[in-house]
């Protein structure tokens, strides 16, 4: 955890010290997860400590311990600090999952799951799918805050493959739910939250790349795409100035390019129909009028008017490369 994050919680060092002195008094299957990688036969501890109430005592019918829903200092579940950890057991997932569901979509201090701390802390596999099923299967309708978690990832050192993976697992399992890539991109952009200065510039441009990967895809020629690529991965981003100039270029770009291919195709639609015209016109003359019905003849001549050769050879020379000078500013 960032000292600043505890300091914005807890105000000084003396309180924030305080706070995590006692922060498990208490909770004992909080402290109990915690200390999971010090201690031989957690699973077996754990479960045994559910099953006693909050009085420690015993009982033929024994009540899961209602502590494990409650939130500690730092508003974390066991949940929390279980995806926090190096050590990662399924098992204990699986226990503490279904004993304290609700642990799932309990947010922290700081508004995050556990699924975030999970991709945060790069968990195996095995347990991010985990995770998914239960979030899928006790609550399928859960909306998660995806751009925070984008938000939050992006702002400490975490490694892309990281940002990759969350991301890889929204598209796949939750399509439908959103991303506020510009806001997030407006964030990133200030010099105001930068944490890490020496990997600022190749983290900007793998987010940006990110926030505006759907847009660059979606450019009709390639030759955009490759120019739009190409700007992003070499903006000279910078921790110690605002960089919104530079998103606002490239924003500038993409959105360009997008307004030319609507002009393109009107441009192609109008040498379609004069190339129609010059064929109709040919081949009026060289038949008798008679036999000359528009429908017909549009027909006959739908592959040998010319517009695929005319238009293929024409067209490169329509297409903006994106070397022009409105393009030369990052």
């Amino acid at each position: 955890m960032m000292v600043m994050d505890l300091r914005l919680l807890f105000g000084s060092e003396a309180e924030i010290l305080r706070e995590l002195m006692h922060r498990f008094e208490g909770l004992p299957i909080h402290k109990l997860v915690y200390y999971q990688s010090y201690n031989q036969g957690v699973l077996q501890n754990l479960i045994a400590a559910m099953n006693m109430r909050s009085g420690q005592s015993r009982t033929l019918n024994r009540k899961v311990d209602p502590t494990g829903n409650q939130q500690d200092c730092l508003g974390m579940t066991p949940l929390h600090i279980l995806t926090c950890s190096s050590v990662h057991d399924i098992e204990v997932y699986r226990v503490i999952i279904e004993k304290y569901p609700t642990n799932l979509i309990t947010e922290d201090r700081w508004g995050a799951l556990p699924l975030l701390y999970a991709f945060w802390g790069a968990a195996p596999r095995e347990i991010i799918q985990c995770l998914l099923g239960s979030y899928q299967s006790l609550y399928p309708d859960h909306v998660f805050n995806w751009t925070m978690m984008v938000d939050t990832l992006g702002r400490r050192d975490t490694p892309k493959e990281g940002i990759e993976t969350l991301l890889r697992v929204k598209q796949m399992h939750f399509p439908e739910q959103h991303i506020y890539w510009d806001y997030l991109l407006d964030e990133f952009a200030s010099p105001l939250h930068v944490l890490f200065p020496t990997t600022f510039r190749e983290r900007m441009q793998f987010l940006v790349m990110c926030g505006m990967s759907s847009r660059v895809e979606a450019l009709a020629f390639r030759v955009w795409r490759d120019y739009t690529t190409n700007m992003i991965l070499s903006a000279g981003f910078k921790w110690v100035k605002s960089n919104q100039n530079i998103i606002q270029r490239i924003r500038a770009e993409i959105a360009y390019f997008e307004d030319e291919y609507t002009k393109l195709k009107d441009i192609t639609t109008i040498i379609e129909l004069a190339l129609w015209k010059i064929r109709i016109n040919e081949y009026i003359r060289e038949e008798k009028k008679e036999q000359a019905c528009g429908l017909s003849i549009r027909r006959q001549n739908r592959i040998t008017c010319g517009t695929d050769v005319i238009i293929r050879h024409v067209l490169p020379y329509l297409i903006s490369s994106g070397d022009d000078a409105h393009s030369s500013y990052v």
